[in-house]
């Protein structure tokens, strides 16, 4: 069995304020700092590896900022275990629930994220929803009022 982190990256591990450009100098570039708070508390949390729901995901794999992410990752031990799938006029919410239903090895996951999709809609992920509102993974706050157990434990990592 398995427990994941869905992540994304802008507004999570960057911000509008991050200092850093990735190699590309296109976008923000990953604080790594942040992504330190990101295996703290998923070793904290009992979590495993990241589903990446992030737009770095539709990068060449080849891509030099799509390995700069991946290597920052693995740089600090965080295993990367594949990537929601988007669909045209579907939210992010949907990715998700489609890659809970394929993976059945998923026992317990969470949801970090600056925006909340539709995942209101569903107490299944809002319950395991962090929300970031675009102010840094130290920053994460419980999006429901009933947030879940490995919300919560994830959470202590944060802290």
């Amino acid at each position: 069995m398995s427990n994941v982190v869905f992540l994304d990256i802008d507004g999570v591990l960057n911000t509008r304020t991050s200092c850093v450009a990735a190699p590309s100098g296109v976008v923000i570039g990953i604080d790594e700092s942040r992504v330190g708070v990101l295996k703290k508390a998923m070793d904290i949390g009992g979590f495993d590896g990241v589903v990446l729901t992030t737009t770095w995901k539709n990068l060449r794999k080849d891509n030099v900022d799509y390995l700069y992410m991946t290597d920052l990752l693995k740089k600090h031990g965080i295993q990367i275990h594949g990537q929601t799938e988007d669909k045209f006029l579907a939210g992010r919410e949907w990715g998700i629930l489609k890659y809970i239903d394929l993976h059945p090895e998923v026992e317990e996951f969470v949801i970090i994220d600056d925006q909340h999709y539709g995942f209101d809609n569903s107490s299944k992920l809002w319950d395991r929803y962090l929300d970031k509102k675009g102010q840094g993974i130290e920053n994460s706050e419980y999006a429901s009022k009933t947030p879940s157990i490995s919300a919560m434990l994830f959470m202590d990592g944060i802290r």
